[in-house]
């Protein structure tokens, strides 16, 4: 059996509101060519199917097209689980129907403890899920954090386990240790989001999603495929892709997607951008960070006609020479000081009317003006 494993398809995202779906459709496209070739048997999805709870119709209409193209037109199984992005409810819905077309799709707890059987492998399909939800369903009052909710999850999937099979674990989660990029919205605040690997020894193999880049761990069990995309700057450089597993030959091996446009960061002047001396590909999403641009009115609209997809243009501000004056003020009263004070900031002295009201708080508050 080959299984593709792909996972943060994110179907929907944008960067600074710049809409990606032509991209993730052609990403998808070339998918389907990779599954041809490869000759895939099984296809694993592991989370975060869209990139927003509710998504565009025209997000749906795309996840549509491929589900279509790889389930029913090749007939292929589609496992998939739900991640954090996806609003589990509504991605679930019909998935007691879905079954019969061998999409099978984990969006709830209960979903997790019957296996999928496919010829001798068993998967186990583990959705994203809230410790609050967690506490709930097992009634456990000490499940706090998502590694007690896995824990909770997987010592009860352990009870029915079947070592005679090749079970594979499908999950969207974050092991301790993961890398992580801005892309990643963060479970919760802090660290009790974090997962710890050893929670996996009973698998054969554990496919997860959350983190984008494919190396974020490195384990000759536990693997993440990376999202099939750049979705932020701070992945420039991480390669991305999908998985294929060969439970023939018991080997796992990554293999990298190409994209009609990358994302790219081109650092200097703001004349080397005009001069296109910045070594970027002008056709790529940009970040764009400038010096000397103190002077120059709309530089967006200006560089957007050279580089036709800049997402982002940040300033880089000339260096000031700050110094520091250390006076003695102990002998100044009250209204010197606040003289003093109003002239360091702002290169003006009070004028007649300010002295007056400055005069007559003070005289009111008993404040000798002598000093």
């Amino acid at each position: 059996m080959k299984i593709m494993h792909i996972a943060d398809l994110h179907i929907g995202r944008t960067i600074n509101q710049f809409p990606l779906l032509e991209d993730q459709s052609l990403v998808l496209n070339q998918i389907i060519e990779e599954i041809d070739k490869e000759q895939i048997d099984v296809l694993v999805i592991a989370g975060d199917i869209y990139d927003r709870s509710i998504p565009s119709k025209e997000a749906m209409q795309i996840y549509e097209q491929f589900l279509l193209a790889v389930n029913i037109e090749r007939k292929i199984p589609v496992l998939a689980v739900s991640g954090n992005h996806d609003g589990a409810e509504r991605l679930g819905h019909a998935k007691s129907y879905f079954k019969q077309f061998q999409y099978y799709l984990s969006t709830a707890i209960e979903d997790s403890f019957e296996p999928v059987e496919i010829d001798d492998v068993h998967f186990y399909l583990v959705p994203y899920i809230e410790p609050a939800y967690a506490r709930d369903y097992f009634e456990d009052e000490s499940i706090r954090s998502h590694e007690d909710t896995y824990q909770a999850i997987i010592s009860r999937i352990e009870e029915r386990i079947d070592e005679s099979r090749t079970n594979i674990l499908v999950s969207h989660l974050f092991v301790s240790g993961g890398a992580v990029t801005e892309s990643e919205r963060e479970l919760v605040i802090g660290t009790v989001e974090n997962v710890n690997k050893s929670l996996f020894e009973s698998f054969d193999y554990t496919m997860l999603g959350h983190l984008h880049t494919p190396d974020a761990i490195c384990d000759d069990k536990v693997y993440y495929s990376g999202s099939i995309m750049r979705y932020s700057f701070s992945e420039i450089g991480q390669r991305k892709g999908y998985r294929i597993f060969d439970l023939s030959t018991r080997k796992v091996t990554f293999k990298p997607l190409s994209f009609k446009r990358d994302l790219e960061v081109g650092i200097g002047t703001y004349s080397d951008a005009i001069a296109l001396k910045l070594g970027v590909n002008q056709d790529a999403y940009l970040k764009l960070e400038l010096s000397e641009m103190e002077a120059v009115n709309e530089p967006m609209a200006k560089l957007k006609q050279m580089y036709p997809n800049l997402l982002e243009l940040k300033p880089i501000l000339a260096e000031s020479d700050h110094s520091i004056e250390t006076r003695d003020v102990t002998h100044l009263n009250t209204y010197d000081l606040i003289a003093s004070f109003y002239e360091e900031m702002t290169d003006n002295t009070l004028d007649e009317k300010q002295i007056d009201v400055l005069t007559a708080i003070l005289e009111s508050g008993g404040e000798s003006l002598e000093a």
